[in-house]
C-alpha cells in the first residue's frame, strides 16, 4: 500500500455528480404517474437529453476531480514536492553555473595577480 493513499470524503466535484444523479431520480419520479403512452413519449424525448447531459458533464467533472485531488495531494506532500522541484531546478541550472565559473575565474585570477603584484611593488 502506498503512503499517498488516504480515505477521501465527498467534496465539491462529487457533489456536482450527485446533483446530476438526483436530477435523473427526479425525472424517474415525475414519469411514474403518467399513462403508458405519455410515459413512452416523455421517455423518448427525455432519455436522449438526459444521456446528453451526462455525456457533456462527464469531461468537466473528470477534469474537476483530477484538479481537486491533484491539488489535495500536492498540499498534503508539499515539502517532498518542493525538495524534488529544487533538485530538478539545480540539475538544469548546473551547466550554466559552471559556464559562469569558466568565464569569470580567469578574470578573477588575473585581477588577483595584478593586486598582489601592485601590493608587492609598493613594498
Amino acid at each position: 500500500m502506498s503512503t499517498y493513499t488516504k480515505n477521501l470524503t465527498m467534496t465539491a466535484p462529487e457533489v456536482a455528480l450527485a446533483a446530476l444523479e438526483h436530477a435523473a431520480e427526479k425525472f424517474n419520479t415525475a414519469t411514474e404517474h403518467l399513462t403508458l403512452a405519455t410515459k413512452t413519449v416523455v421517455m423518448l424525448a427525455g432519455a436522449p437529453l438526459l444521456g446528453l447531459m451526462f455525456v457533456l458533464a462527464l469531461p468537466v467533472i473528470s477534469v474537476a476531480l483530477t484538479v481537486y485531488y491533484g491539488a489535495k495531494l500536492m498540499a498534503a506532500h508539499w515539502a517532498a514536492i518542493a525538495k524534488h522541484v529544487k533538485n530538478v531546478a539545480l540539475f538544469f541550472a548546473a551547466p550554466f553555473i559552471g559556464l559562469a565559473y569558466i568565464l569569470a575565474l580567469p578574470v578573477v585570477g588575473l585581477c588577483t595577480l595584478a593586486y598582489l603584484g601592485v601590493k608587492a611593488a609598493r613594498k
